[in-house]
């Protein structure tokens, strides 16, 4: 249980916090709003609202119900409980349905009618100032701007490495208050040391975070813009929503945190990052105060915000009107190395960057590197919608093609075939499993050699958590093995954060899973698990068949490699990674495709498998026939 007293106000010179105090796992937290005492009057302390809003993801993500011994606002209260809290636990495996108690204050915060927004000089919130200082729309228009020192100084981008963030911090509020005095704008400077008592990932509850000083400023606010963070209104998303950022699904968070009497707006959500960059290109403050480095107080025109913003910039040709605040000759002299990055945004499918990559394609601008082809022998098939590939022949260690083999990908495939050469190599293959209803159809017990055989013919994901669990002792324990597994084979770049690969935070290389799956090509029974196409689970006197779907595999299929001896693929989101190994004669080649961008109706997992493997695989000339053979 969180419990959170009544809020409270204390003064220090021209400094006034409203603060509370929060017990939480049998600590006492004192948590605070600071304010110039100019903005005082504004503080709200006759309810828990601000801090309500602070620590709900906080609960649901410990399992903690909140117990607050002030009222909270009556609509806050029922949009929380009805709406909030059910939405987001029904759209997430890990997030607890937080209980609420507290009374509900059915009056409501009478406001002094201003109009803000958070003045951090990003994308956003300049698009913000854009739109809303001259709005349309009178009483909407912009007339304090909010800077938040809420924690986003304290994601690791501004302390890694030994980073001053204190410093950056001070530059940067600094020149967002010379912002604030060219356009002639009050700023209210708010100071918070919520990231600082609870150390959660910023990105996960930066919308709580900078609603919370907003509600702990009630009297003041009609309405705040919240500075969209960069996907348009049909890329909104509650799917996993406990394990990406809050920013996906903020037109809920942007709802529920609006009452009658102050309303919270998702400035820009019907645009996407690429439309935000072209309003802002011609706005004079955006030319000399643009700050998105997440490095620090000045851009470093290196880090993935400083990239991705220069190439928006140049993809409207607009690059010179931003030389204050960007170093535009590096750019122009590392432009390959910023078109790379586009590219792995491209593969990757980072939508954010998507329609910047779309723009430099259609002024046909973009020059992304082909394949490095080390055998001329070898033809790399047209349109081919793989990021990243190598061909090697296992026999005597050549490599015939490699394609950004360092890149990161999801680890699907990868984790499977690891998760196989464990589990094979633990020496429990033939205990048996009593297995939950519908892990395998018409299966209630197996061995874990079984198990092991659907793992790799089919696309059960299922089973993954089951070897481990009955490898290891735990999930975690063999996710554990399966990382100093890694370690060992010198596989650097990957690391695993679950048995399938399915997760946000998995990631390997083409170079790292040629490693792991060479070393269990070592393996004698792996790899005659790995080249079946089907398989019978025996028990007592039941007998299942477990068959491929793999259309590469099928000897009826117009796509089947008849050379192929063992292939896995996967799918993380629209894309595929496959493993396929190919033998022809004595030579064994082992194939690795990541970063396969699938079509909405072209499944080019297959395609660009199939293809590259009849490149690799020599065909007999049947129309040059000599003529010693002819009759």
């Amino acid at each position: 249980m969180i419990i959170i007293s009544e809020p409270k106000i204390s003064k220090n010179g021209k400094k006034v916090r409203l603060y509370c105090q929060v017990e939480y796992n049998e600590e006492i937290k004192t948590i605070w709003v600071e304010v110039e005492d100019k903005y005082s009057r504004f503080f709200v302390k006759d309810r828990c609202d601000a801090f309500l809003i602070a620590l709900l993801p906080i609960a649901m993500r410990e399992g903690k119900d909140i117990s607050c011994l002030a009222p909270v606002s009556e609509e806050l209260l029922y949009n929380l409980r009805t709406h909030l809290i059910p939405t987001l636990v029904k759209n997430s495996k890990n997030l607890y349905k937080t209980r609420i108690l507290a009374e509900a204050n059915k009056h409501s915060v009478k406001n002094a009618g201003a109009v803000g927004t958070g003045m951090s000089r990003g994308v956003d919130s300049m698009h913000v100032l854009n739109e809303c200082l001259d709005s349309d729309y009178p009483h909407m228009r912009l007339t304090h701007l909010c800077i938040n020192d809420v924690g986003a100084f304290d994601i690791a981008g501004y302390t890694e490495g030994g980073r001053d963030n204190s410093k950056i911090k001070q530059d940067c509020i600094k020149e967002s208050i010379e912002l604030a005095a060219e356009l002639d704008l009050p700023y209210v400077l708010i100071k918070s040391n919520i990231m600082r008592e609870f150390k959660t990932m910023y990105a996960l509850n930066h919308i709580y975070y900078n609603i919370f000083p907003v509600y702990a400023l009630q009297k003041l606010f009609k309405i705040y813009y919240y500075g969209s963070y960069g996907l348009p209104y049909s890329e909104f998303s509650l799917k996993d929503c406990d394990r990406h950022e809050c920013g996906a699904y903020e037109l809920l968070l942007t709802s529920v945190f609006s009452t009658s009497t102050l309303k919270i707006i998702p400035e820009g959500a019907e645009k996407n990052f690429l439309e935000k960059v072209e309003d802002i290109v011609h706005f004079a403050p955006a030319h000399k105060h643009l700050h998105v480095c997440i490095t620090g107080s000045k851009n470093c025109n290196k880090c993935v915000k400083c990239m991705r913003t220069m190439l928006a910039i140049d993809s409207v040709d607009k690059l010179d009107n931003f030389s204050q605040v960007f170093d535009v000759d590096y750019y122009r002299k590392n432009k390959k190395r910023y078109f790379a990055y586009l590219d792995k945004c491209h593969t990757s499918g980072n939508k954010i960057m998507e329609s910047v990559y779309e723009q430099f394609n259609n002024r046909k601008m973009l020059s992304i590197s082909a394949p490095t082809v080390l055998n001329n022998n070898i033809t790399i098939p047209e349109n081919i919608n793989t990021s990243a590939l190598i061909v090697k022949n296992l026999t005597d260690g050549s490599v015939l093609i490699k394609k950004q083999v360092k890149e990161s990908f999801s680890t699907v495939a990868t984790s499977k075939i690891l998760t196989a050469i464990i589990a094979l190599e633990s020496g429990k293959t033939q205990m048996v499993i009593e297995l939950p209803e519908g892990v395998i159809k018409g299966v209630s017990r197996a061995t874990v050699y079984d198990l092991i055989n659907v793992l790799l013919i089919t696309q059960n994901n299922l089973v993954s958590d089951i070897i481990a669990e009955t490898v290891s002792g735990s999930v975690k324990d063999f996710i554990a093995l399966m990382n100093s597994a890694a370690k060992k084979l010198r596989a650097i770049n990957t690391y695993f954060s679950d048995t399938t690969g399915l997760g946000a935070e998995n990631r390997t290389t083409v170079e790292d899973t040629a490693k792991i799956v060479e070393y269990a090509l070592k393996n004698k029974h792996f790899c005659q698990i790995f080249k079946r196409k089907n398989y019978t689970i025996k028990y007592d006197e039941n007998e299942i068949p477990i068959n491929t779907l793999n259309p590469l595999l099928r000897e009826k299929g117009k796509l089947y490699i008849p050379e192929c001896v063992g292939m896995k693929y996967g799918l993380y989101g629209t894309m595929g990674n496959v493993i396929a190994v190919l033998q022809q004669d004595v030579n064994l080649y082992l194939m690795i495709l990541m970063g396969i961008k699938e079509g909405v109706k072209t499944q080019h997992r297959y395609l660009d498998t199939y293809n590259l493997a009849n490149s690799v695989i020599k065909k007999p000339d049947t129309n040059n026939t000599s003529e010693d053979s002819q009759t």
